[in-house]
């Protein structure tokens, strides 16, 4: 946007530095998006979902993957296909050996740097339930790559929102950033706030180190709460880390870890800045960013249509049964019914409805 533009030019940064920037203010002064991202998924759903993968093979498909690298990447690519498939990344030709997964398959960008990796095989992989799981991963620079795809926010993560749910997809770590390219909140100021309580949790106040630049103009950090914890902020003077000594930008950075007490919802990709907000309260300022999210009409679509498509894939061939056993509308209704449960997906908004043809085909009009 223009008022970011003349910001960072005041400030001598160039703005591929910029990192991965998905809702601003009005100003153009504030910036929220996601800057790191991991998950598991169920790779025998996912490998369905892309049709390399009929019927239940699981056990063949897992012991021709662990057979080679090639293999792998087969594997990989599918996935990586489903996934990312338009966002300007790629799959690298090699796959090396991992390290609680058996094999690791690079995503490049166009420069070919390392900006993530899927990785699979092995049988240490597996979740408490017995799932066979594949992991993938962006950097900052691959979550920027998406980012500076040619469509909005809404539409590039909840479409990825949407593929994640379809095959049980678990965040494992992902990275919010709030970037203050002014300088209006300060490290100093996220200091203050501390020693003043305003993150102290149930009355227990988080572990906090300082690391000084001593002035140098390399920029300082402000940590608050353990690295290996389920949630960190990391404030840090990004411009001066950057090179510009002189720069006001200030980064506001939570790293969010799922454990086994509590899971990361899907829905931080939809709305990352709430979510840093409902995190650290105190950040009020970012009011600004969350309130001004809009889900377009595109993002609906990509969520219905995948859930169309995996509903489809998955238990077609049941619903085709049900249909031709029962003999009327009715009964059709009850045993469909039977099947349901009484939570509706997290994707269900009150437009997703009026989106999906089919249903909005039989939906009674309403006079005005």
């Amino acid at each position: 946007m223009a008022g970011d533009s003349a910001v960072l030019a005041g400030s001598g940064l160039p703005s591929s530095n910029r990192g991965v920037s998905e809702f601003s203010n009005p100003e153009g002064t504030l910036t929220v998006g996601i800057d790191w991202f991991s998950a598991s998924i169920d790779l025998f759903v996912a490998l369905r979902e892309t049709g390399f993968m009929d019927g239940d093979a699981q056990d063949e498909i897992r012991e021709w993957i662990d057979a080679s690298a090639e293999n792998a990447r087969v594997a990989a690519l599918q996935i990586f296909c489903w996934l990312f498939a338009g966002l300007g990344l790629e799959l690298d030709d090699a796959s090396n050996g991992g390290n609680f997964y058996t094999w690791r398959v690079k995503i490049i960008n166009a420069a070919k740097e390392f900006v993530g990796m899927i990785e699979l095989g092995g049988e240490h992989c597996r979740r408490a339930d017995g799932t066979y799981t594949a992991r993938i991963e962006l950097t900052g620079d691959g979550c920027k790559v998406i980012g500076a795809a040619r469509c909005g926010h809404a539409k590039r993560w909840l479409e990825l929102r949407a593929k994640l749910e379809s095959c049980d997809g678990r965040i494992t770590r992902v990275d919010v950033c709030a970037d203050d390219l002014v300088g209006n909140y300060p490290l100093r100021l996220a200091q203050k706030w501390y020693a003043d309580g305003e993150f102290d949790n149930r009355g227990q106040r988080p572990k906090a180190q300082t690391i000084d630049d001593h002035d140098s103009g390399d920029g300082k950090t402000f940590y608050v709460g353990a690295k290996k914890s389920e949630k960190q902020l990391r404030v840090y003077e990004k411009g001066r880390e950057q090179g510009d000594k002189k720069s006001p930008w200030v980064r506001y950075e939570a790293q969010f870890r799922n454990s086994q007490r509590k899971e990361i919802s899907l829905d931080i990709l939809r709305d990352p800045a709430s979510y840093l907000l409902g995190a650290y309260p105190v950040l009020n300022f970012l009011n600004c960013v969350a309130t001004r999210l809009e889900i377009t009409k595109a993002a609906v679509d990509a969520t219905w249509k995948s859930a169309r498509r995996h509903l489809r894939r998955q238990y077609g061939a049941t619903l085709a049964f049900i249909v031709k056993h029962c003999p009327d509308a009715e009964s059709l209704k009850a045993v469909i019914e039977s099947c349901t449960s009484s939570k509706l997906p997290g994707w269900a908004t009150g437009d997703t409805a009026a989106h999906w043809p089919e249903i909005a085909a039989v939906q009674p009009t309403q006079e005005g």
